[in-house]
Parts: structure tokens; C-alpha cells; sequence
């Protein structure tokens, strides 16, 4: 770990011109260490701390989303950030917070089933160039870039969000394997990891080990509610009833079970269903929807920046996912006042869904045990004046950006 005093930031180069220590016209002192790390400090002078945010592009999944969220909120509470991305695709790019400086790699690296192996050191130079002092990956999809990283620069802190388990629901012999290499391959260069929820940390602390969780390991919520949240107006039930999806088109979320779900509850009243999102399972899903005779019943207008409207009408959410850490959907349509039918796909998704008037966990998601649950929901009340938003202040950009920080603090001392 890199040392660093209060107003001093920490910079690296290769050039290696310097001498041990010297000092610049404008009076700032330029010291380097046997690592190759340089400070520079002013007298008097209080530096920010200088964020880097690690994505592969801007694509619109939950983390890269966060990841923008938490960008502006630490901006806000005085630290400089940069995000460096591998490629500039993905329509999120234009959410960017003004005043976040954003590197993309020169040339690209698109993303591919293999590009993550090339990320890590594809980011070397834009490292080089961009100095941070703390170095943020904003969910599991990006922590192999660690190790190529943490190779070029041993100093650097490497905090890591923990967006969804560490290691898949395998047999006994084979999760012990799966643990061995996430240790060894995906764990060992990060410094510390921020769980977004204590039911995955609990889940996921025979990875860690349990005598370096307490080190290694925190919890903090997604910063899923912007500042200034204020939940949409319920206008009450539409007729039919709407029932929403939200996820990108990817095999993780499976929403041909949303939409099997829904067909099994068509059959015994009427409902229609609406699947925000885009990905690569659009034509395959479009098809289903074809086959299940729903024409006119489903709709799936693509991604949609702000769902808040949808969901003050939308009379319950389904999420169908395979697995997740915290679905930033299930959160959102908490704070709204909307119930959720859901699948076991999270540790956290039974705390959440806490009560009857939450919604439902279905433990054995068949499309008729989801459709059973959604009709059961569908009698709730349609709104409980806040009931369902209980407990979900520590999802407040605010409150989730200030413990990020506080960690960046401790980890870079």
C-alpha cells in the first residue's frame, strides 16, 4: 500500500527522471519512492483525492448505472473522479455527471467473450496518464482487470463492489474448487471489498475466509435512490392490471420465465406485461411471445433511462433472474410502493421481501408457481402510503457515496 498524507497525491510514471527529491518552480515538492510513486505536495495545500472508476464501457447494466450514480455523488462531496472505460459504446455514456472527466482507450478494446483478458492491461497507460490515488471496480464483471493492474502498480488501493456472489450455487467438491480459484485469481489484488448487502457478505465469507472478512470485508448499500428521490405518483391500477419487468435481454435475467409467468396467468385473468430493457435475447424473447399467443399482451419498448413512471402504474414487478446480488429494480419498486413476485435468485431477496404486503419469493420459479404468486399479489393493496419503502434509507446516493468515501479514506492512509 501506497502512504499517503493528508494533501498529498500520489502519482506514478515510467520516464524515472527525477531525482529522489526535488522541487518545482511553483514550490511543490516532488518526492519518489522505491516503487516508482511520486508526491507531489504543496505546502498548505489540501489535494483532492482523486477517484478512478474502472468500466468496460457504458454498457446499461445496474453496476455500470451505479457506478455514474456514485461518480456524481463523490464529485459533489469535493473529490475528482475519472472514469476510464475500455470502449466508448453504450447509451449510458450520455449520464456521465458533468464535471467527471472520462479516458476511453486508445484504440478500444469492445467488449467480447475474451476482451476482459485484455482490459486489465489495456488500462496500464490510461493509469499512467490519469494518476488516481484510489482505484474503484464497480461490480464482480470487472474484477479481472485487478491482477494485470495490481502487477503495474503494487501501491495502488483497489476497492471492489461486490454486485452479485462471488462464486455460483455449484455441488460441495466443485464450490470448493470455484472458491480456490476466485481467491486466487480474482481476490488477492483487491484490498477491500463492499458487499451490497449483509445477506450476500454472510453467503459469500467461506470465499473470503472467515479469519480475513472482518480486514477485507464491508457492507454498503447501492446507491440506489438519487439524490432527491421522491417516489412517482401511484395512480392507481391500470385495467388490465400492469405487471412490470425490468433487466437487460442477457441469459442472467431469463426473462422467457417472465414471460412463461405471465402466459400461465393470462390463462386464468387478464394482466399485461411490459419488459423494460435491451440485449442480445430480444429476437429469441420476441419469438416466445409469438408462440405463447401474446400478441398485443406484451410489450417491450427497450431500455428506458427513468422507469419511474412505468412503475407508478405498473401494479407489481417480476423478476425472473437466475442470480443477483441486490436487483436495483427490486429496490426501486420498493421505494415506489409496488410489490414484487420474485425468484430466490438473491440472499437478500427474502429480507427485502419482508412481509405478505412486500410481495412474494417463489422458491421453485415454474411459470405456474410464479403465476399462483403474481395472482396472489395482484389482490394486495395497490398502494400503502410508504409501507413497502420502510428501511431503505441506506439506499440514498448520499448515504451510500459517504461510506464509499469513508472507505477510500481508511484504505489509503
Amino acid at each position: 500500500m501506497g502512504n499517503k498524507a493528508m494533501g498529498t497525491t500520489l502519482r506514478w510514471d515510467n520516464a524515472n527522471t527525477l531525482p529522489a527529491a526535488a522541487t518545482t518552480a511553483g514550490g511543490v515538492r516532488i518526492s519518489e519512492d522505491k516503487n516508482g510513486w511520486r508526491s507531489h505536495n504543496k505546502p498548505g495545500s489540501a489535494v483532492k483525492q482523486h477517484i478512478c472508476i474502472i468500466v468496460h464501457d457504458f454498457h446499461d447494466g445496474g453496476s455500470e448505472m451505479m457506478a455514474l450514480r456514485l461518480a456524481g455523488e463523490w464529485l459533489r462531496q469535493g473529490r475528482a473522479v475519472t472514469i476510464i472505460a475500455g470502449s466508448p459504446d453504450g447509451r449510458v455514456r450520455e449520464r456521465v455527471p458533468p464535471g467527471v472527466t472520462v479516458e476511453v482507450l486508445d484504440p478500444p478494446i469492445p467488449r467480447s467473450r475474451l476482451s476482459l483478458f485484455r482490459l486489465g492491461r489495456g488500462m496500464v497507460p490510461a493509469l499512467r496518464k490519469v494518476a488516481p490515488d484510489v482505484l474503484f471496480l464497480p461490480g464482480n464483471f470487472h474484477f479481472i482487470v485487478a491482477r494485470a493492474i495490481r502487477r503495474h502498480f503494487p501501491g495502488l488501493p483497489i476497492i471492489a463492489k461486490v454486485s452479485n456472489p462471488l462464486v455460483p450455487r455449484l455441488p460441495g467438491p466443485l464450490r470448493r474448487v470455484a472458491e480456490a480459484v476466485v481467491r486466487l485469481l480474482l481476490l488477492a489484488p483487491i484490498d477491500k471489498l463492499a458487499f451490497i448487502s449483509p445477506e450476500l457478505l454472510a453467503a459469500d465469507s467461506d470465499v473470503i475466509g472467515a479469519a480475513r472478512t472482518p480486514a477485507v470485508a464491508t457492507v454498503i448499500a447501492d446507491p440506489n435512490l438519487p439524490d432527491g428521490y421522491s417516489p412517482p405518483f401511484r395512480h392507481g391500477p391500470q385495467t388490465p392490471p400492469l405487471i412490470l419487468a425490468i433487466g437487460r435481454m442477457e441469459p442472467q435475467k431469463n426473462l422467457a420465465l417472465a414471460i412463461r409467468a405471465f402466459s400461465a396467468l393470462v390463462a386464468r385473468q387478464k394482466a399485461r406485461l411490459v419488459i423494460l430493457g435491451e440485449g442480445r435475447e430480444r429476437a429469441a424473447l420476441e419469438a416466445l411471445v409469438r408462440l405463447q399467443g401474446l400478441d398485443g399482451m406484451v410489450e417491450m419498448p427497450g431500455f428506458v433511462p427513468d422507469v419511474g413512471a412505468m412503475l407508478g402504474q405498473a401494479s407489481l414487478l417480476l423478476i425472473t433472474s437466475r442470480y443477483e446480488g441486490v436487483p436495483a429494480a427490486l429496490i426501486e419498486a420498493l421505494a415506489a410502493d409496488v410489490p414484487v413476485v420474485s425468484t430466490n435468485c438473491s440472499p437478500s431477496q427474502k429480507a427485502l421481501i419482508a412481509s405478505p404486503l412486500h410481495g412474494r419469493v417463489v422458491d421453485d420459479a415454474t411459470p405456474e408457481h410464479l403465476a399462483e404468486a403474481m395472482a396472489a399479489v395482484l389482490t394486495l393493496p395497490f398502494a400503502t402510503g410508504g409501507a413497502r419503502a420502510a428501511g431503505l434509507c441506506r439506499h440514498a446516493s448520499d448515504v451510500s457515496a459517504t461510506r464509499y468515501l469513508a472507505l477510500f479514506d481508511s484504505t489509503c492512509r
